[in-house]
């Protein structure tokens, strides 16, 4: 089970411990080898990096959808259905964990589903339909754009994204508070509020 801790971070499997947004890629990397069922380099085909973006508004966009690389953030731990990947803290702050992906990437094995939760406050935010979990959480805010995405600011966490499964949540983003460097783009956290748009350099 992976156990959402916002504006602190993830509670890991396996007693392996916090995943505290602040910490080090190499700490980060050690604490999730020893949990996770694999720990792999992330690919690089398809992304960008900041060089990569016209603007920093294009990064930043990139940044909040998993676009972005950031080779000492290069880690990617496969749990059971699930795929967690970090991010540094942006321009002048990537030496600090500041966000988290989770992706439901393939159904979790029967004897092991609700090892493969991923919880905040006792709710399974993948285990149960989309409309339920947000009837639970505190204000969350539907992002324009086409895809679903809802975010919710008191938690620093953003539902949605291109990984449904079903009439359930699919893929969400933890960040961490006022660690995450992109303050000279905008005043966005979940969106680029200047109007970005993350596959510059990528499909244009």
């Amino acid at each position: 089970m992976l156990e959402l801790l916002p504006g602190i971070g993830v509670v890991l499997p396996g007693e392996a411990g916090v995943l505290r947004f602040g910490t080090g890629a190499d700490a980060a990397h050690d604490l999730l080898t020893a949990s996770a069922d694999g720990v792999h380099l992330g690919m690089q085909c398809g992304s960008l990096t900041i060089k990569d973006c016209s603007e920093l508004r294009h990064a930043h966009e990139a940044w909040l959808g998993g676009y972005l690389f950031q080779p000492g953030w290069n880690t990617v731990a496969e749990f059971d259905g699930l795929r967690l990947t970090m991010a540094g803290g942006g321009p002048g702050a990537a030496d600090g964990l500041a966000g988290v992906e989770v992706r439901r990437v393939r159904p979790a094995s029967g004897a092991h589903a609700g090892a493969a939760a991923v919880v905040w406050d006792g709710v399974d935010l993948f285990g149960h339909p989309a409309e339920e979990v947000l009837q639970v959480l505190p204000e969350s805010v539907r992002l324009p754009g086409p895809a679903t995405a809802v975010a919710v600011p008191a938690l620093g966490l953003r539902l949605g994204g291109d990984a449904p499964v079903g009439d359930r949540w699919g893929q969400l983003t933890l960040t961490g508070t006022g660690s995450d460097g992109w303050a000279r783009c905008c005043a966005g956290r979940f969106r680029c509020a200047e109007g970005g748009d993350g596959l510059v350099g990528i499909m244009y």
